[in-house]
């Protein structure tokens, strides 16, 4: 149990009256129940409702050393105890400075002593205790409390425990800390073996006996003197570094492990040892605060929820004891975690620097991070002193094949799959097989992450940023990224028409997870050879997946880059295209000028050269961006001038989107019936082709054209199947202008305060989606239907339903508006006729 309280007094009295109260019981089947105690005085910091930090940590580590029965305060809480008197009969009994198993410095502990209690007890519970040679560490141990219940458990059920993962990790501090944690479990002692400094694999028995004390003896040879020595013992060996050892390691670790059943080995390395018994346990990074792209940063103390900000804070702390996390730094300090991977060895090197530069200097010079992460100290291991020395100490124990490939893997941005790091990284001398083989073992070295289970691959950024200069400094920069942009080319482009497919939830979820591949292909076609034609085919397409995820955005920069170059100035179907991309993104992002500009351009060009499927093609956005621009009798000419093309062609596709476009232009002109009408047909064709996000689409219109018509049970029954083809298509466009559809029919129905709900879910789905706009038929409709709400529900109440709705989930807007449409609003309507 973990209680916390205001004052120091009333943690004591608490105590008291429980050991008072447990002594004085009858014990229950003549078995007594005997509860050890442990006080502390410290900051409450609290996540996810409970506490945490080093307080909390420091408590449990002085209750952890005493005995049951026992009750031990801290010198801090004794020290404010003193200040005012104790409860009658009670005194404290200083019982010296003692070791706990945080492995900190020494600490003075106290004993509550009372008349009615048992006050003679064993020796503390410390590192004194049991025999250990586990070093005293100069600063907290931060976090970890998950894994380190993770290992111990582990560790409990299993002899031959590795803990994996790459240099600077904090394998070995959480080695050395479940050492401590399981001193009682171990009679004969938990000893640390440390590996680093060595470098000649025939001395590991030596290195292993001096730690023990064991002598060799001219009639055995020391490995035989350690097997005799362990065959009754109880102890644990923790093996640390085990990584350019690993065959010595493997054999003595089996040795000993056979010698004594009592024996348990916790090891540390970057790739395993490979004998039978092993049990891994990768040990992750910190957690870190993620990226708020469009939202507001974390507060300070916010951020201190997080390991990896904690442990950036508590080391600056120690070299600049006025630091704190502020307001003012706390996205300088949010983004260093972030960018340096909640890495511990690279946190603290960074957090050194507070000494001379401010964490806002510090977060702006992380591009240069392997010069600027360094430490004086030559107290530490050479290969912890840079951030670059710790990396390279793994590179090097790479064979040829593995450095290879572990340099070409840099040019992905995101993650990978196994299909892209054999097209990728299969080139001179590497074939696909043996891609496979290398990228298995740099997993096995820790140097490249498996997630997914299994179906992706990642780097942590300060180990991709390494081997970026590895590439660059082998002159495979290019070639290496061209291989990455024709892979990222091709997947996209078989990924266009499925778009428009049943699948294409499942397309939409694939091209989610290579996002930043895509990114980083089209940088690179700025760079590589027939590069401007390339980039044109990446972006156009990617144009359909940019506008159902509402990331205009990211589409509209590309867009603009790749129509601004030099291959793509002549007036060829090329410059069609990229104008074409350029202006349809343009509209969606409510850019309607610049959309008219760069799709006028295209119908010029595909007149001038006869393009009949281009010319079909555009006409349809620039009839909507007419109808933006409120030119109704122009967007009616390229309308139909778009549906009498598309007839001709026999082109389904085009034929639905200059239909579902008349509808719009219709809706806002009044003529709802015409609207319909349109919808309908376009909604045939959609349903036809499969194309679910567009057979959702015109659902919402439909429904909006029934609501302007106070038609509430069709508008209804189609918003329903709206909103489950949204859910499965995970389209954010279909859900946004559905959820608009919504809050109007909820004015409709004079159900003002869910209207008012749904319009801030709308709002908010809307600014997630970079850089979307509604469309001008959908903005006339949500304007005119929310003018009514706030004018029944009066300013400030609308505005507080607007910003509930603001605050809803994903999920639970989702679910609300499902509940509304299926149980509530029939319920409603149902009601509202009876009264009549």
């Amino acid at each position: 149990i973990h209680a916390v309280f205001d004052h120091p007094g009333q943690a004591l009295q608490a105590v008291l009256q429980l050991q008072l109260a447990l002594a004085a019981g009858e014990a229950p089947l003549g078995l007594a129940l005997q509860v050890r105690c442990g006080l502390h005085l410290g900051t409450d910091n609290h996540r996810d409702g409970d506490f945490y930090g080093p307080a909390v940590n420091r408590a449990a580590r002085i209750m952890g050393a005493a005995h049951g029965g026992q009750t031990l305060l801290s010198e801090a809480l004794a020290e404010r105890l003193a200040e005012s008197a104790l409860p009658a009969h009670t005194s404290l009994r200083d019982l010296g400075r003692v070791r706990l198993r945080d492995l900190a410095e020494p600490v003075r502990l106290f004993q509550l002593v009372h008349p009615q209690l048992r006050n003679e007890f064993p020796p503390l519970r410390s590192l004194e205790g049991t025999p250990n040679n586990l070093p005293q560490h100069l600063n907290s141990f931060i976090g970890r409390e998950e894994e380190l219940q993770q290992v111990r458990e582990l560790l409990s059920k299993h002899r031959l425990l590795m803990l994996l993962g790459m240099g600077g990790i904090g394998k070995s501090r959480l080695s050395v800390q479940l050492g401590a944690e399981v001193l009682d479990e171990h009679a004969d002692g938990v000893w640390l073996v440390e590996l680093a400094p060595l470098t000649d694999a025939r001395l590991l028995p030596q290195v292993v006996a001096a730690v023990l004390g064991v002598k060799e003896e001219t009639t055995h040879s020391v490995v035989d003197s350690l097997l005799n020595y362990v065959r009754d013992k109880q102890l644990l060996f923790i093996f640390d570094n085990c990584e350019h050892l690993l065959s010595s390691c493997a054999a003595l670790t089996k040795q000993l492990l056979q010698a004594g059943a009592g024996v348990k080995v916790l090891a540390t390395s970057r790739a395993v040892l490979q004998i039978a018994g092993e049990v891994t346990c990768q040990v992750p990074t910190l957690g870190i605060p993620q990226p708020r792209e469009g939202q507001l940063p974390l507060s300070a103390e916010a951020l201190m929820a997080y390991d990896a900000v904690r442990l950036f804070d508590d080391r600056a702390r120690a070299v600049q004891a006025d630091f704190q996390v502020t307001a003012k730094n706390a996205a300088a300090v949010a983004d260093i975690c972030h960018r340096l991977d909640g890495i511990p060895l690279a946190l603290e090197l960074a957090a050194a620097r507070t000494r001379t530069l401010s964490v806002n200097a510090i977060a702006q010079r992380l591009g240069d991070r392997f010069r600027l992460l360094t430490t004086a100290d030559q107290t530490v291991l050479p290969r912890q002193r840079t951030l670059r020395a710790l990396i390279d100490w793994s590179h090097d124990l790479l064979p040829l094949a593995e450095r290879m490939l572990f340099r070409r893997l840099a040019v992905f941005a995101g993650g990978w799959t196994l299909d892209a790091a054999e097209h990728v990284g299969a080139d001179d001398g590497l074939d696909g097989f043996g891609v496979v083989e290398a990228l298995a073992r740099l997993v096995e070295q820790s140097l490249v992450v498996m997630e997914f289970g299994g179906e992706r691959y990642r780097m942590l950024d300060t180990v991709r940023h390494y081997a970026q200069e590895q590439l660059e400094a082998a002159q495979e920069t290019a070639a290496t990224g061209l291989r990455h942009l024709t892979f990222y080319l091709d997947f996209a482009e078989r990924a266009r028409p499925a778009l428009a497919s049943p699948d294409q939830g499942t397309w939409l979820a694939q091209l989610d997870a290579e996002r930043e591949n895509f990114s980083a292909a089209h940088a690179c076609s700025a760079r590589a050879p027939s590069g401007d034609l390339l980039g044109l085919r990446l972006m156009h397409a990617l144009r359909p997946y940019w506008i159902r995820r509402g990331s205009l955005s990211i589409g509209w920069r590309i867009a603009h880059a790749t129509l601004a170059r030099d291959g793509l100035r002549a007036r060829d179907e090329n410059r069609c295209m990229a104008l074409f991309g350029a202006g349809q993104i343009s509209f969606f992002m409510g850019r309607h000028a610049a959309a008219a500009t760069h799709l006028g351009e295209c119908l010029a060009i595909a007149r001038e050269t006869g393009n009949s499927a281009v010319l079909a093609r555009v006409l349809q956005p620039l009839g909507l961006t007419s109808v933006a621009r409120h030119d109704y009798a122009q967007a009616n000419t390229y309308l139909q001038e778009a549906l009498a093309l598309a007839q001709v062609q026999g082109d389904p596709r085009e034929l639905a989107a200059a239909w579902s476009a008349l509808a719009m232009l219709h809706r806002l002109q009044g003529r709802l019936d015409a609207a319909e009408s349109a919808c309908q047909k376009s909604l045939a064709l959609a349903r036809a082709l499969g194309d679910l996000e567009s057979v959702g689409i015109g659902l919402v219109t439909l429904a909006m054209v029934a609501v302007d018509q106070q038609s509430p049970q069709p508008a209804t029954q189609t918003l329903a199947q709206a909103i489950e083809l949204a859910q499965q298509t995970g389209s954010q466009r279909l859900l946004q202008s559905a959820t608009d559809a919504c809050a109007g029919l909820a004015a409709l129905v004079h159900d003002w305060q869910q209207a008012a709900v749904f319009f801030g879910t709308a709002q908010a789905q809307l600014e997630e989606a970079s850089g979307s706009s509604r469309d001008p038929a959908d903005q006339a409709f949500v304007t005119a239907h929310m003018a009514a709400a706030h004018q029944a529900l009066g300013g400030p109440r609308f505005l507080a339903l607007e910003a509930r709705g603001r605050g809803s989930e994903y999920g639970r807007g989702l679910a609300d508006m499902r509940q509304w449409l299926t149980q509530t609003l029939p319920r409603q309507r149902v009601s509202k006729r009876v009264t009549s």
